[in-house]
């Protein structure tokens, strides 16, 4: 079978990547002539759209970032809901997005529009069963996810991650400095981050900083995946869903 997972940018994939591999088996290294030939799609790199192709067994599993959260419509509406009318190309389907300051309802509401007419039934960290009709008038089935994150609170991946790095009583300290400090600054920094979101990735960037000062100018991959996450109990509650795709 054929699987998706859908996210906002580069930091959620590789996140994602990283814990799918650590706690469920999906791989990256395998033979890359065995992609699946039913959906060949071609990410646009100046939009910041990735895409990247894991397996476990005979399953394929493959994780796209659409390039912000904005931007979740469009490539919806042009790369998956023709792949799936056209060819019913995945059996299931997961989205990961940022909760910001959005009400949950509202979320769901606005995924439920993009994915019509494939999916009408979305719930926040629930899989649904969705039926819908092909090119070909045939009856189609695919099992859908909404995972909105943070689950409880408003925020982002980037919360979430540094809530997990709160879980260690050495560490919480840092975190909570780290967020006093980003705090203190952004009036005078508000060039840099004067929105919400970026003084999130800022305060999760002082933290690995102070961590790990050898990494402090490696790329973010590395800082991603020099942290255990599968270890956090925090982080296997929030994507105990995911891990069943």
């Amino acid at each position: 079978m054929i699987k998706l997972i859908l996210c906002e940018g580069k930091t959620d994939a590789i996140f994602l990547s990283y814990y799918l591999e650590q706690v469920c088996g999906w791989t990256h290294k395998f033979p890359k002539e065995d992609i699946p030939k039913e959906f060949i799609i071609k990410p646009s790199t100046k939009k910041g759209e990735s895409a990247e192709w894991y397996r476990k067994a005979d399953d394929f599993l493959l994780i796209c970032g659409v390039g912000g959260k904005d931007n979740f419509g469009s490539f919806i509406k042009s790369k998956i809901v023709p792949a799936m009318i056209d060819g019913n190309v995945f059996s299931k389907i997961a989205i990961v997005t940022d909760r910001d300051d959005r009400k949950e309802g509202s979320i769901c509401q606005s995924f439920q529009s993009m994915l019509n007419p494939i999916v009408s039934n979305v719930a926040n960290n629930v899989w649904t069963d969705n039926q819908y009709s092909n090119s070909f008038g045939q009856e189609k089935a695919v099992d859908f996810l909404l995972l909105i994150i943070p689950s409880d609170k408003e925020g982002a991946l980037e919360t979430t991650l540094m809530d997990a790095i709160a879980e260690v009583e050495y560490d919480r300290v840092i975190v909570d400095s780290a967020k006093g400090y980003v705090e203190s600054i952004a009036p005078n920094a508000s060039k840099y981050i004067g929105k919400n979101r970026l003084k999130l990735k800022a305060c999760l960037g002082v933290i690995w900083s102070i961590q790990s000062p050898e990494k402090i100018f490696s790329f973010i991959d590395e800082q991603i995946r020099s942290v255990k996450w599968e270890d956090s109990e925090l982080i296997s509650q929030c994507f105990n869903k995911l891990s069943e795709i």
